[in-house]
């Protein structure tokens, strides 16, 4: 179990920066792992749902270095088989991360009005 927890905070360390973006914009975040080491950043959103945040092509790079761009995808808690919202873009940086948020939660809002 020390190795798998070593493993999380080392991923969290690789990902200090987006970590700190994420906090300062209001959002609970923490370095997950979602089956078979795939690395993940999950979001809480509210009692029902979670986000994961990945590659846009894939699960999270372990190495920040190796990161290459980003994926949100949006999950009921009672079933995680699919996303409800799924979206992505090519671009690494955490402002992009930001962007992507920002439209996700948009979509959220649209999802639960209509």
């Amino acid at each position: 179990m020390d190795e798998y927890r070593e493993a999380l905070e080392y991923g969290t360390k690789q990902y200090a920066d987006v970590f700190a973006l994420l906090t300062e914009n209001g959002f609970q975040a923490s370095f997950t792992q979602t089956g078979g080491m795939c690395a993940a950043i999950e979001l809480y959103v509210d009692e029902e749902r979670f986000a994961l945040v990945t590659e846009d092509d894939g699960p999270l790079e372990w190495e920040r270095s190796e990161h290459h761009g980003w994926a949100v995808g949006v999950y009921e808690k009672a079933d995680t088989s699919d996303a409800v919202i799924f979206e992505t873009v090519p671009d690494d940086s955490p402002a992009a991360l930001l962007a992507l948020l920002a439209s996700v939660r948009t979509l959220l809002a649209q999802t639960q009005s209509g």
